[in-house]
């Protein structure tokens, strides 16, 4: 599991309307499956969405008074290219700048390989010692 972090620079998007519009189209082009949507248009401009995938969420926050977009893109599948999704993302918001950060999350398969016995799920959230 990653998780894809990061913004954009150099973009004016005021409107929900065109947020929709382009994280469909990376959602796409990047093999995502949409499962759900919802998007909030904020007065007097900027918007915020996200797209809830089977594989996980893609969502996005600009900020038009920055020319900027913040994104987070959390995906299970196996197949996920962040720098693809990173490449797709600058490309379908024509971004002059992008700036990104993978972080690899908790898989639970691998709970006995990396700590040696059964999974244990515990309230507190973290591994026995």
């Amino acid at each position: 599991m990653k998780h894809l972090i990061g913004h954009v620079e150099g973009v004016w998007i005021s409107k929900a309307s065109h947020l929709e519009g382009i994280m469909n189209r990376i959602a796409e082009r990047c093999g995502f499956h949409v499962v759900a949507q919802a998007f909030h248009q904020f007065e007097p401009h900027g918007a915020t969405g996200v797209l809830v995938l089977s594989e996980s969420h893609f969502s996005a926050h600009t900020y038009p008074e920055l020319n900027k977009v913040y994104l987070d893109v959390f995906c299970c599948s196996p197949n996920f290219d962040t720098k693809l999704t990173s490449d797709v993302i600058e490309e379908e918001f024509a971004a002059m700048k992008g700036h990104w950060e993978t972080i690899s999350r908790f898989d639970p398969r691998n709970l006995e390989r990396s700590w040696g016995r059964s999974p244990v799920f515990l309230v507190s959230g973290e591994p026995p010692i």
